[in-house]
């Protein structure tokens, strides 16, 4: 039986135009099962009309798939308001403040709404904002980096990754005191590398999804990240083991035009109460999810690419300078050379549209394999559909 404050969010859910039809014999009492990523894209695409809608929306796509993007709408007063209260939290915790000049490397492209996000709750700290951007060359960083001072860098890992290389085989480096990072996780090597390149002391972190919008904060530990939670946030362990571990799931109730309940965001972590204070410490991806640079998919983003064989594996290894290698290895049987030859050209050419990552960050690689050279974990015994090699 779900708590009182979601009980109540689910009177405002099930009456949804989005979820009406969703929950409609489902009973409030009852334990609810978490709404997935596919089953969300499903209902966007089949309930929301954004012409029928009376007032204007914020449209924001979650990482994944360009194939099978998900675009969920928010009312824009509840947007902003969550934006307000993130930043007064951030405040509070000293993450920003109104001496805080920051240089935004997120992304502004292709619907994704990082930089912009962040440049509106800098400026509700009263913060500055340098808006240069992931596109941006790294030459002007370093130039935009020299003329203001920044005293915190904003952005990925993987985009700090490539400026770092870049300070470091020009033999540059730049001062500043600190970075906050968000949308992947970080490496241990990766923090060696940019206390090189830019002589930072101190790293943060903020966390939340395109569908739930931000409401997580952590200082960086080496060991584990553990997430305070904006109060009107609702977080959930769905099926723990017996140290709490399990899916991450969440509630927003601060958007009631478009509600989103018990949403699984593909983490797994752990959830304490601490002084009536929510806070998640984050493990890894789900068994049947991977990240890669602020992306996150899922296996069934590759359903239909991946039909033609009769199984997969996905690995995922960190290359020299950064750059990630994601294998796809694919089981045919009685496959001859001409299948074989086909199913790879079909496979690579369907990744291509699927992936939207520069291929100096990311190198796919897709091959044919006997059922013998899957990775098989020596604990289980089991052969999982994906496997994460890196740090």
């Amino acid at each position: 039986m779900i708590n009182k404050r979601l009980q109540d969010y689910f009177s405002i859910v099930k009456e949804s135009s989005l979820f009406k039809e969703y929950y409609k014999n489902t009973d409030p009492d009852s334990n609810i099962p978490p709404i997935e990523k596919h089953t969300l894209r499903d209902i966007l695409n089949t309930k929301f009309d954004l012409h029928s809608e009376s007032k204007g929306v914020y449209l924001v796509r979650s990482g994944g798939s360009t194939d099978k993007p998900v675009v969920f709408p928010v009312d824009i007063k509840e947007n902003l308001y969550q934006r307000e209260l993130v930043a007064t939290e951030l405040l509070k915790y000293g993450m920003f403040s109104s001496k805080t000049i920051a240089l935004n490397l997120f992304s502004y492209s292709t619907m994704y709404r990082s930089a912009s996000i962040l440049d509106d709750i800098l400026e509700r700290c009263d913060a500055t904002t340098i808006a240069t951007g992931s596109n941006a060359s790294y030459e002007f960083m370093h130039t935009a980096a020299l003329k203001f001072k920044p005293n915190i860098l904003i952005g990925t890992p993987s985009i700090f990754t490539l400026f770092a290389n870049y300070l470091l085989d020009n033999n540059l480096s730049i001062e500043v005191d600190e970075l906050m990072y968000a949308g992947e996780y970080l490496l241990k090597s990766q923090v060696e590398l940019f206390k090189k390149a830019f002589n930072i002391k101190c790293i943060y972190s903020l966390y939340g999804a395109a569908e739930t919008g931000i409401w997580g904060w952590a200082t960086y530990s080496e060991t584990s990240m553990s997430f305070e939670v904006l109060d009107d946030i609702i977080v959930e362990i769905e099926d723990p083991d017996e140290e709490g571990v399990g899916k991450v799931v969440v509630t927003n109730l601060l958007r009631e035009r478009f509600p989103l309940f018990r949403y699984f965001v593909g983490d797994i972590g752990r959830l304490e109460n601490k002084n009536n204070k929510q806070f998640l410490t984050l493990k890894s991806r789900e068994a049947k999810s991977f990240s890669i640079l602020a992306n996150s998919y899922f296996v069934n983003d590759f359903d239909t690419l991946l039909e033609s064989v009769d199984r997969f594996q996905i690995q995922l290894s960190m290359k020299e300078a950064f750059q990630t290698e994601l294998k796809f290895l694919l089981v045919k049987a009685d496959c001859n050379e001409q299948e074989a030859e086909a199913i790879l050209k079909k496979v690579k050419h369907e990744l291509s549209l699927v992936l939207e990552i520069s291929p100096a960050l990311l190198n796919v690689q897709v091959e044919i394999v006997s059922e013998s050279e899957l990775y098989n974990d020596p604990t289980t015994s089991k052969t999982p559909l994906i496997k994460d090699f890196r740090d």
